[in-house]
């Protein structure tokens, strides 16, 4: 069983080696230290559960892999939020004063559309991101977007 002095040992000695760790994936420091730091929440946390016939080392940067990734689903879902909200508050401040009916309009059009094809559209029409952008920032291949622009707009413009 783990002791408050023991933690504070094993904190003291792995800490630098984790915060690293995650400092080289992430590029971010305030992310690396997130992540060390619930790491090491989620030792003292599960301390019981330590298995002697296993490194420390190991079982740590195993619970690690576990924040990690967490963090990650967390971020995405964040992220997802943003992008989805982000989207509609984008039309409306692309439009002059005076234009948001047509605004409104392209976005009672758009929702119309698949959510992949209606982001894409979204992302290149309101936000000014280039193809190659967009098709780094969803993680698809340039061909997908033009493909999906080019629905996109052929399903708008078959809706007039």
């Amino acid at each position: 069983m783990m002791t408050e002095a023991s933690f504070t040992e094993v904190f003291n000695l792995y800490y630098p080696k984790v915060y690293h760790h995650f400092l080289k994936r992430t590029r971010s420091a305030a992310v690396a230290r997130e992540v060390a730091q619930l790491s090491f929440i989620k030792l003292w946390e599960f301390r019981h559960t330590l298995k002697d016939t296993i490194s420390l080392d190991t079982q740590l940067f195993h619970i690690a892999a576990g924040v990690f990734i967490d963090h990650l689903r967390r971020e995405e879902v964040r992220r997802r939020k943003v992008v989805e909200h982000g989207e509609e508050r984008a039309l409306e401040e692309a439009a002059p004063d005076g234009v948001f009916e047509a605004s409104d309009h392209l976005l009672s059009l758009t929702r119309s559309l698949s959510p992949v094809r209606k982001r894409v559209f979204l992302l290149s029409r309101i936000q000014g991101h280039s193809y190659k952008e967009i098709a780094e920032l969803l993680s698809i291949s340039l061909k997908t977007v033009e493909d999906h622009m080019t629905k996109a707009l052929r399903h708008i413009r078959g809706l007039y």
